[in-house]
């Protein structure tokens, strides 16, 4: 699902499209996407709300997938593995939060 142009939600601004698959940069993976949630934040995207991103967007930020693809030197996931992805914008990664798995609790 694809948002190509900001409109009021009634209006039906998305659209269904299929699109390339990523590939993975040095250190990353690519999730195959299981389950998203579309939650209030993706509707002030969507309808103009939030300050204006770049155009066009895929919604859906609070995801579950498995580890479909690894980039190279990727050594923290596998192939395979289901993961989580963080709805975090930015962590430090080295406090006592980032270090336990509990980055939501980042100050």
């Amino acid at each position: 699902m694809l948002l190509d142009d900001i409109a009021p939600i009634g209006a039906s601004p998305l659209a269904f499209r299929e699109v390339a698959d990523p590939e993975p940069g040095a250190g990353k993976v690519r999730l195959r996407v299981r389950y998203c949630a579309i939650c209030r934040t993706d509707l002030h995207v969507i309808e103009g709300d939030l300050p204006r991103v770049k155009l066009p967007v895929v919604p859906g930020h609070q995801i579950v997938g498995v580890v479909d693809r690894l980039g190279t030197g990727c050594t923290r996931w596998q192939l395979g593995e289901r993961v989580g992805a963080a709805w975090l914008r930015h962590t430090c990664g080295g406090c006592r939060f980032c270090l336990s798995w509990r980055e939501q609790s980042y100050p």
